[in-house]
């Protein structure tokens, strides 16, 4: 009897241990949790998301850096499936977060990721251990004082997308705009640029109701030709919205255009031009916009050799391994 129930007992540890060993947390494990869709019907299928391309490069970050990166996307907010990640970061991009994923496995480290104001509900900070924004200002006023854990990392590109392009024809625009209008209100440079009436394209979604055919040319550009058309444009225009320009949200467009070798031309953040200085042009209104539009479509060599100086810098500090390295100082702060 007594040797049966030494087998027992010895069968129920070892059955005991091979589980802790494994479900024990890997921490060289990273699931990032996306806004972006699976199911290639939606209006934010990851294969033409910014969220997720924003996702991937900083993947790639990791994956340099040793780290095991895999998906989890808005059809997956029911059951995540976390297995024996030891990290996790929740992207808020154009989503509404009301509260997060429930993940009761108390060791796991959960970091939320704000680049996006749009939609955000400060109750969730107190789901995760620490909240990362892209606005320094943000972390500082709405994190940090109000007593959650928090770090600045800014946007980021992939140096290794995002690059010089060879001249091609059927990719050169006078004045263009890549990206989508999904509060369908418009963008501040898209119209001022309509207003200055330059020569204009634009490639994204939700404009089919309020922007002409012929200046309309795409609802999309592949992600991996992306580079080419910022390299090949004479100006590539963004903006910000108000919030986000109020708070120093820096889109990562400024990242990605410069990396390519483009001129970008941008409303005014004060952010921008304490780490570009004068190397990216900015507008206050638009008659600046106007103004300084007409200039550098005049002068290409002032205008290629500030986006020369731009791309320098963002190629020292603002790239996807820069990141990931950011990122890992924070989860190795977190003590759990």
């Amino acid at each position: 009897m007594k040797k049966i129930l030494f087998i027992v007992l010895f069968l129920v540890c070892v059955a005991g241990g091979w589980y802790l060993f494994a479900n024990k947390l890997d921490y060289n494990k990273i699931v990032f949790v996306l806004p972006s869709s699976n199911r290639a019907s939606s209006p934010y299928f990851y294969k033409k998301d910014g969220d997720f391309f924003l996702a991937n490069d900083l993947k790639l970050g990791f994956e340099k850096l040793g780290y095991e990166v895999e998906y989890r996307f808005r059809e997956d907010y029911d059951d995540l499936k976390l297995k024996n990640a030891g990290n996790v970061i929740y992207f808020k991009g154009y989503y509404t977060f009301k509260t997060l994923p429930k993940d009761n496995v108390k060791k796991r480290k959960n970091v939320l990721y704000v680049y996006y104001m749009e939609g955000l509900y400060k109750d969730i900070f107190s789901e995760v251990d620490a909240v990362v924004s892209a606005s320094k200002k943000f972390v500082d006023e709405h994190i940090i004082g109000s007593g959650f854990k928090g770090g600045h990392i800014p946007q980021y590109t992939n140096p290794e997308r995002f690059k010089n392009a060879n001249s091609e024809v059927d990719k050169q625009h006078n004045v263009l705009f890549v990206g989508s209008d999904h509060s369908r209100k418009g963008r501040k440079s898209v119209d001022y640029a309509l207003k200055a009436n330059a020569n204009l394209s634009v490639y994204g979604k939700f404009w089919d109701e309020s922007l002409d055919r012929d200046v309309l040319k795409g609802s999309y550009i592949d992600n991996d030709e992306l580079y080419k058309y910022y390299g090949n444009a004479k100006i590539v225009l963004n903006d910000h919205r108000a919030e986000m320009a109020y708070f120093g949200f820096v889109s990562n467009r400024i990242y990605d255009v410069s990396a390519s070798g483009g001129f970008i031309f941008t409303d005014y953040v004060e952010e921008i031009e304490k780490e570009y200085g004068d190397s990216i042009i900015m507008y206050k209104n638009f008659d600046e916009f106007n103004e300084k539009l007409q200039y550098y479509l005049d002068h290409d060599d002032e205008r290629k050799a500030l986006a020369k100086k731009a791309q320098k810098i963002t190629l020292e500090k603002f790239t996807n391994e820069v990141a990931a390295k950011k990122f890992i100082e924070i989860f190795k702060s977190i003590k759990k």
